[in-house]
């Protein structure tokens, strides 16, 4: 068999496999987009769980702890001392309330600050996130730019196929090879990761509906909490 049509042959032989992998890299790309999605699904509702905890439970919590506290103090300032005793209780009272009141603020600023040091953290990584992603824009710019100067390049008549040598073609079928064996290894492992990564996305989703569940409870709780604040309060006398 001639050296032509054993070239032939191979370059047949690889038109198959890279129509093959042509369909297994478009696949990765749409569980690519797909993976995305999820992940910025996610995102929206991690920010809409932020939102309700933390400027809607978190309020309403405080809220009802400040008239819990006004409660306690309307109620020992209301009692009628009768002697010495019985106001230094009472004063004594008040600062144990006024305490209690400001432990619990100062245990609520720790918890705050770790929160906002591990967000500050967050959006650090966000940074080197955002700055990978301004990378690989790059990286499709400056193919682009390659692939045109070669499409120039072609046009202007550097193709020559009337140069083209059977030993020169088994080169670049060899190179092929090469190419798609490389390809073929990543085409693979992307696959892997990306499945890896739905999978991921689909336990934190699961995990973020749980989290909403909890916070529209915790809401129902702390209105309940209110009734009883509200309730407490009718009964304080003057």
């Amino acid at each position: 068999m001639s050296k032509s049509k054993i070239n032939a042959r191979s370059i047949k032989e690889n038109r198959k496999k890279i129509f093959k992998l042509d369909a297994e890299v478009m696949t990765n790309k749409a569980n690519a987009y797909l993976s995305r999605s999820m992940i910025e699904e996610n995102r929206m509702m991690i920010l809409s769980n932020y939102s309700a905890a933390f400027l809607g439970n978190r309020q309403l919590a405080n809220s009802n702890t400040d008239e819990v506290f006004d409660n306690r103090k309307a109620i020992l300032e209301s009692y009628q001392t009768k002697n010495d005793v019985e106001e230094n209780y009472i004063n004594a009272q008040k600062n144990k309330a006024s305490l209690d009141f400001l432990k619990h603020r100062s245990d609520l600023n720790s918890a705050l600050l770790k929160v906002s040091e591990e967000m500050a953290a967050v959006n650090g990584k966000l940074i080197d996130i955002n700055k990978k992603i301004m990378d690989a824009n790059q990286s499709i710019v400056d193919f682009n730019a390659k692939q045109i100067a070669t499409n120039k390049a072609l046009i202007s008549g550097a193709l020559k196929p009337q140069s083209a040598k059977p030993g020169s073609n088994a080169k670049i079928i060899k190179s092929n090879k090469s190419a798609m064996a490389s390809l073929e290894k990543n085409v693979k492992n992307n696959r892997k990761r990306m499945n890896d990564l739905i999978n991921i996305s689909e336990k934190n989703a699961g995990a973020l509906m749980q989290n909403k569940v909890q916070i529209k409870q915790r809401r129902k709780t702390a209105l309940t909490n209110r009734e009883k604040i509200l309730a407490n309060k009718s009964l304080i006398k003057f």
